[in-house]
Parts: C-alpha cells; sequence; structure tokens
C-alpha cells in the first residue's frame, strides 16, 4: 500500500468501546448481524482511531514504532493489513 495515502472512517461504521473490548459495527439503517461486528485488538484501535483523513500511511506507521514494540518494517505490514481490511469491507475510503 502507498504510505503516502491517507484514509478516512466511512460515517456509516460506529466504533464502540464495550467491556474494555473496541468494536465496529457497520450502522446503514438495517439490522446488523453479528457476522458484520468487527472486534478490534489494541494495534487495530490504535490504527482506527488514526484514520482521520489528515494523517499518511506513513505517519501512522511511525506512531506505531513509537507506541509499540515493533520495527517499522513490521508497523508497516501490520497497518497495511488492517487498512486493507478495512478497505476491502467497506469501512473507510482513501481520501485524494
Amino acid at each position: 500500500m502507498n504510505l503516502a495515502a491517507r484514509f478516512r472512517r466511512k460515517e456509516e461504521v460506529a466504533g464502540r468501546q464495550i467491556a474494555g473490548e473496541s468494536f465496529l459495527i457497520p450502522v446503514c439503517g438495517t439490522p446488523v448481524g453479528v457476522e458484520n461486528i468487527f472486534v478490534l485488538n489494541p494495534l487495530a484501535d490504535f490504527i482506527w482511531e488514526r484514520l482521520d483523513g489528515k494523517r499518511t500511511l506513513e505517519a501512522i506507521v511511525a506512531e506505531i514504532v513509537k507506541e509499540f514494540d515493533v520495527t517499522a518494517r513490521q508497523a508497516r505490514a501490520d497497518a497495511d493489513d488492517f487498512v486493507g481490511q478495512l478497505l476491502r469491507n467497506g469501512l473507510v475510503e482513501e481520501v485524494a
């Protein structure tokens, strides 16, 4: 994935914390099945909170390296994987 790319969360997705767990719930006016609810680990939650359309993927990767005990290479792989999943599921969009 392009490190200069910027992504933003779609408004149709609600992020919630329940009992210490973070969840993403697509809200489209129809009932949501459990298969459409995404549970986030701490790294995924960290990335999700930074997908504001302003930060580049490169900036988010740099923040991951500072916050978590990982190499830049691992941080990029994790960010690429998670953002790719979000894109495939229609939860984020790339900002032009």
